[in-house]
């Protein structure tokens, strides 16, 4: 809690310096991974619907260039089962993220509405994980840290002078395989997290 308050300190003294516009997002994601060894026994396990929420930051360097970033609260989910379905297990995953996006706007669509493509990177920190089951012991320690190449697109609505609300969806791939350590016998596993989001929010 200590770190998640000292970035947000960092982001809003930022914002403040730099005249960028400051909004809130709460996400709808649905958290899956891609998880594999080298002998391809072991098999993804599906995907859960989580909830992500967040501090956002817009700094504009033109009417259609935009620097996005913010300090996100993303949960996700590691899930893998082998082959033969001897074993199944189920990791929880929570991490703060900083993303570094560009957003790209069109010309207006409609009056005071404008849609957006946004593209790039971020890094997560990872700050809670545990098993679903506390026999779980293939993975004996998680990577501190994730970096993930985001995708996305939306719309932006002027609903007044120093209100826009926004919608959208993005897709976030991560780089960084999620498992540090495994048991013996799994040494390969490698497992990286696919996040799909629905994104809400307004700026003020």
């Amino acid at each position: 809690m200590k770190k998640f308050l000292f970035l947000l300190l960092i982001i809003v003294s930022f914002s403040s310096m730099a005249q960028v516009k400051l909004g809130l997002k709460l996400a709808p994601v649905v958290s899956a991974n891609r998880a594999k060894n080298d002998a391809q026994t072991i098999e993804n396990d599906g995907s859960q619907m989580k909830f992500s929420i967040g501090l956002i930051a817009d700094q504009s360097f033109s009417d259609t260039y935009y620097l996005s970033t913010g300090l996100v609260y993303l949960p996700k989910r590691a899930a893998f089962r082998s082959a033969d379905n001897t074993v199944e297990e189920e990791y929880k995953l929570q991490y703060l993220q900083i993303p570094a996006t560009l957003k790209l706007f069109t010309n207006e669509i409609a009056p005071d509405l404008k849609p957006f493509i946004q593209i790039g990177t971020g890094l997560e920190i990872k700050v809670f994980d545990e098993p679903e089951d506390p026999s779980y012991v293939t993975v004996e320690k998680f990577n501190p840290i994730d970096v993930p190449v985001i995708l996305g697109a939306g719309v932006e609505y002027r609903a007044g002078i120093n209100t826009t609300i926004f919608g959208g969806f993005s897709y976030q791939r991560g780089l960084i395989n999620a498992v540090n350590e495994a048991a013996t016998g799994f040494e390969d596993l490698q497992i990286r997290n696919t996040v799909f989001s629905i994104d809400l929010g307004v700026k003020f």
